[in-house]
């Protein structure tokens, strides 16, 4: 029990567990109707059945397709423009500006635009992921830079490190934790633009993504299938946050001794 109590991940779960539990009696007890909301079995086969059979498991992989797409373009954009502010006052200057600017505009706010420059397809979503996570990348890795200890920086001048390896050894490790925090914030950002980008535009690819599949089940009425979309959403939601982003952290901040394991 302490193991539990002391364990984010297994605290989660049981609360999950819980309001799974409370989800499906709810329903077989008939307290709540079962068109506003769907038996919890119910939903579960329904998606084995869609994935499996049906066309939702290639929706998943547009909809995975151009967020992995977009995600690794704005962190390479994210880490040239960081640089950039690194290496010029005039560039810094500028883009703190343009963070200050953009990194509260919703990325739907911009949506007219993007679809009269980019069009109505994967080019428009790209650019609604990339809006979505750089701004806040930007803003995370100049902060940890900003946050550096400034006897790392002297330590490394009288040594006489090079850029380079002072970038390596200096700012690399102490901008990490800032760095995957960047991260984290602009999937969440990046995720919810895609999905609320799909139920505008329609489809991606041949199919279209999970966003377009919960518009044309909520247009047929099939609630049963509009929360398949949202359980989806949800179930990768918690792989990419409680498996990818705490494996990077597992690997580099926690390993390094700069966060202890929760």
């Amino acid at each position: 029990m302490k193991k539990i109590l002391k364990n984010q991940t297994l605290q989660s779960l049981m609360w999950i567990i819980l309001i799974v539990v409370i989800w499906e009696v709810s329903s077989q007890t008939g307290m709540v109707n079962n068109y506003i909301l769907p038996k919890f079995s119910d939903v579960i086969g329904a998606m084995v059945n869609q994935i499996c059979f049906g066309e939702l498991g290639h929706q998943i992989l547009n909809s995975l397709t151009v967020i992995i797409l977009g995600f690794f373009v704005s962190v390479a954009i994210s880490i040239i423009i960081t640089a950039l502010c690194v290496l010029s006052k005039v560039c810094k200057s500028l883009f703190v500006t343009l963070c200050t600017i953009f990194n509260p505009l919703p990325g739907m706010a911009l949506l007219p635009l993007i679809m009269m420059w980019f069009g109505i397809g994967n080019g428009a979503m790209i650019a609604l992921i990339v809006h979505g996570v750089m701004w806040p990348l930007v803003t995370n890795l100049l902060g940890g830079i900003k946050n550096v200890p400034q006897i790392y920086d002297e330590w490394a001048d009288n040594i006489e490190l090079s850029p380079i390896i002072k970038v390596k050894e200096v700012y690399l490790f102490s901008v990490m934790p800032s760095f995957i925090s960047g991260l984290r914030i602009g999937w969440g950002r990046a995720w919810r633009a895609l999905i609320s980008a799909e139920m505008v535009f329609g489809m991606i690819g041949s199919l279209g993504g999970i966003g377009y599949y919960i518009y044309t089940n909520r247009a047929y009425a099939n609630m049963t299938n509009v929360i398949v979309g949202i359980v989806v959403i949800i179930i990768i939601g918690l792989i990419v946050d409680r498996v990818v982003f705490y494996t990077i952290e597992k690997l580099t901040v926690m390993k390094w001794g700069m966060s202890i394991e929760r």
